[in-house]
């Protein structure tokens, strides 16, 4: 998270005079980026705004959680379907998953702001990734969606897709323990419980 909103704090303050606070970043992260940019740095000009980030992008890569890529490898070698849907652009996912070296054959499924409408905490988002699951003969219920955040979790719930969150300080387990769903304090969590062998076998 800290680099991710360091940077939008950079863009802020080097494009547009503007200071920005932690509290006022927080209550819209997992907006679209084109929607993001624009209240974060107070402008009505969506091009400009995703142009003065883009400028400064490579200086502030994200941090990928400890455990995602291993957590994606042991899904895949044990058959699971896995998918990362993303509010950011295309553009930004593409050269993250370079960056981080992302093994693509374990990833089935990618869905960025760019390929629907719709956005989280709307259900719809999931529409596309609906449609490609079913064409796999896999029900929403039989899908596990994986996040931090509860407009993520509201989304998920909201289409039928079980929900587990991540504790990674966007919202914390109390939080979605009292929404009725199940958290982890890391992905690397997750990882351990999914690396368990089976009990029946």
């Amino acid at each position: 998270i800290v680099p991710k909103w360091a940077h939008h704090k950079h863009v802020a303050r080097t494009h547009y005079d503007k200071e920005l606070l932690d509290e006022e970043i927080r209550p819209h992260w997992g907006k679209p980026l084109p929607e993001l940019v624009k209240v974060l740095y107070g402008t009505e000009n969506t091009e400009e705004a995703l142009a003065n980030n883009a400028l400064s992008h490579e200086q502030f890569p994200k941090i990928l959680f400890n455990g995602s890529i291993e957590l994606l490898m042991s899904l895949h070698k044990k058959g699971i379907k896995t998918g990362i849907i993303t509010a950011t652009s295309r553009f930004n996912f593409e050269h993250d998953i370079d960056l981080h070296k992302f093994p693509r054959a374990s990833i089935d499924y990618t869905q960025t702001a760019d390929d629907t409408p719709y956005h989280k905490p709307d259900a719809r988002v999931f529409e596309p990734a609906i449609a490609w699951l079913r064409e796999r003969t896999i029900e929403p219920n039989e899908v596990v969606y994986v996040a931090d955040g509860l407009h993520d979790m509201n989304a998920a719930i909201g289409v039928g897709f079980q929900f587990v969150g991540v504790e990674t300080g966007l919202v914390k387990g109390s939080d979605f323990l009292a929404k009725g769903v199940k958290s982890f304090p890391t992905i690397m969590d997750i990882n351990r419980v999914v690396s368990l062998p089976d009990s029946s076998s």
